[in-house]
């Protein structure tokens, strides 16, 4: 309901008993012949950006707003039914950056504006003298001339080996960043993560072995963090998978005394180890799927051999703070993602398939979430990674013979579970300063960026609350108090 008081528009949303859950919803039937394996999902300013093949065009860039309308092809960057198979999305000085493979094999990178017009070669290897490969490509903001955005990359010359690179978009500004391994040896940079201003990745400098390196873009501040396992051995694991959550960088790494098990570091040689040796021993717990959600590391690991055994934990960094969630009706967790202040997954239930589930940690707070009507029995079998962007959950899923495996979305107002009632009332919004909240009752409340990541805790009050928003950045967020969950816009 809506409700006018002079020129102020006042959004009130009352939550009402229910019983019905969110549902999937198909967004569109991008290839009608077959599957159109819609993944590598970004969100860019509040657009999803993804690799998908029509059955015509190839795998080429799509791009949706989570309805069909707007889910449309970018441009058939490889004409015809050859794909260029988009990847390694990247923002460069505001504008989403992209690999490709060209013409002869070729990666490439290029640029889009989210037209066919404005979706464009940027730079080939072939435009660079001496370069005669690049692969594992990362952004780092504001390192360049002047504060301007660089990408690095692995790159190989017959004088360096495979070393650490750098390009601003252009030929003349793609050059050999550091000699990590010098001479012809390489250092072989690796699962590059940009975060807070640093460049975190996996390097070998010929005496240290792979280990964890840290860049702030300039050489001096280029430098190894600390050894997992001492010397040039390699009798381990090199370090991958890094992700950043309530001021550490969380890593998997492994050594012969306790197998891969998952590390941190706050960029110092003391603060850098082994977290929990999960998987007690030699063995492995294989932590894997990492994701910050509620300023802490989430992530599934195997804490006993067997299959199925996989468990979701959470991570403050310290041993006693690493501790697996309850086993709620569901096994073998996988493609974690945090949306709207919970954990959506796929897992396997009482039909031992998997489907997709959401929890908050607890009992009530955790949900299978099926399709009415499929008629495949593992709809998730070929499941990659899920992406929640501007309230919405996207995700590819086969749930029907007749539609095959196509991109799905959940929405926020799709639904809600059972709760008492709870009226809620916000204004203005659109917001730029300060957001008034009145509550019937008092509550804790979230307030999540699009991506469903905490940007504020609060405890509201019954009756008149003011939420401070004028240092956070124009977009769409979403305030859940209570059983009420609100869209709120930023200007």
């Amino acid at each position: 309901m809506r409700a006018r008081i002079g020129t102020l528009v006042i959004n009130i949303v009352a939550v009402c008993a229910m019983s019905t859950a969110q549902v999937p919803t198909l967004v569109k039937d991008i290839n009608p012949t077959g599957n159109s394996g819609a993944g590598l999902f970004t969100c860019f300013n509040g657009t999803v950006y993804f690799s998908a093949n029509d059955g015509v065009n190839g795998v080429e860039l799509w791009k949706t707003d989570g309805t069909e309308p707007g889910t449309v092809l970018v441009k058939d960057i490889n004409p015809g039914s050859g794909s260029s198979a988009p990847r390694d999305f990247m923002p460069l000085n505001g504008v989403l950056h992209f690999i490709v493979t060209g013409a002869g094999m070729e990666s490439e990178l290029w640029r889009t504006d989210g037209t066919e017009s404005g979706t464009q070669l940027v730079l080939s290897r072939t435009d660079v003298t001496g370069l005669l490969e690049w692969i594992t490509f990362a952004a780092l903001p504001g390192t360049g001339p002047g504060g301007a955005d660089l990408i690095f990359f692995r790159g190989y010359d017959t004088d360096h080996g495979r070393e650490l690179w750098s390009t601003d978009g252009t030929a003349a500004g793609t050059q050999l960043f550091m000699d990590i391994n010098p001479g012809t040896a390489n250092s072989s940079f690796q699962s590059p993560m940009s975060h807070d201003g640093q460049l975190y990745f996996t390097a070998n400098d010929g005496v240290n072995g792979s280990e964890p390196w840290v860049s702030d873009g300039t050489v001096a501040g280029t430098h190894l963090i600390a050894e997992t396992i001492p010397g040039p051995s390699s009798s381990g694991t090199s370090p991958t998978s890094y992700r950043a959550a309530g001021g550490l960088v969380f890593f998997r790494a492994g050594t012969s005394a306790t197998g891969d098990e998952l590390w941190a570091t706050d960029g110092t040689v003391p603060g850098t180890g082994v977290v929990r040796d999960i998987y007690p021993g030699i063995n492995s717990s294989l932590p894997s799927n990492l994701i910050e959600h509620n300023d802490q590391l989430h992530f599934r690991a195997f804490p006993t051999a067997g299959a199925g055994s996989a468990r979701i934990y959470q991570s403050d960094g310290t041993l006693e703070g690493t501790v697996p969630l309850p086993l709620l009706g569901y096994s073998n967790p996988d493609n974690l993602c945090s949306h709207a202040g919970q954990i959506y997954f796929t897992g396997i239930g009482a039909t031992t398939y998997a489907q997709l589930w959401r929890t908050d940690g607890t009992e009530a707070g955790t949900n299978e979430i099926t399709f009415p009507g499929s008629d495949v029995t593992s709809p998730f079998s070929s499941s990659a990674p899920m992406l929640s962007c501007d309230g919405r959950l996207f995700f590819c899923a086969n749930y029907l013979t007749s539609i095959g495996q196509e991109l799905y979305t959940l929405d926020l107002s799709t639904g809600t579970e059972e709760v008492e009632r709870e009226g809620a009332l916000i204004y203005p919004n659109p917001v730029t300063d300060q957001l008034h909240v009145q509550l019937v009752r008092a509550g804790d409340a979230r307030l999540l960026d699009p991506s469903g990541r905490l940007v504020r805790a609060m405890r509201l009050v019954a009756g008149p609350n003011t939420v401070e928003m004028g240092g956070l950045a124009p977009g769409a967020y979403i305030l859940v108090t209570g059983s009420s969950t609100l869209r709120v816009m930023k200007r």
